[in-house]
């Protein structure tokens, strides 16, 4: 039998809840993501770090890289991939879109 994947979109929140340059942590469906507002586009990560699994959502958000609380570990939001260690996997990202001022994460 072959397997199929089915898209699903899932909404996360309001456009107003998320301001710009806001980063707010969520469980949808088992998923633990971190949700951002970057200049009124969004993007979104798995929420925590690579390297010891701290909560990024307590990291530091400076324009599109972002870095982590514990240990400094540094990640580009757009694709996920390292900037600077001591992480040396890149955190995971999902497809993010914005309708009818909703904020939707494909899981």
């Amino acid at each position: 039998m072959k397997k199929v994947n089915v898209v699903v979109w899932v909404k996360a929140c309001s456009v107003e809840f998320l301001s710009s340059g806001t980063i707010k942590q969520f469980y949808i469906r088992d998923c633990e993501v971190l949700l951002m507002n970057i200049n009124h586009k969004f993007f979104c990560l798995d929420a925590r770090c690579t390297h010891a699994g701290a909560p990024l959502e307590e990291g530091q958000l400076d324009g599109e890289v972002l870095t982590c609380p514990w240990h400094g570990s540094q990640f580009q939001v757009t694709d996920g991939k390292v900037i600077k260690g001591p992480a040396e996997k890149r955190l995971k990202t999902y497809p993010v879109n914005v309708k009818d001022d909703s904020v939707f994460i494909e899981l």
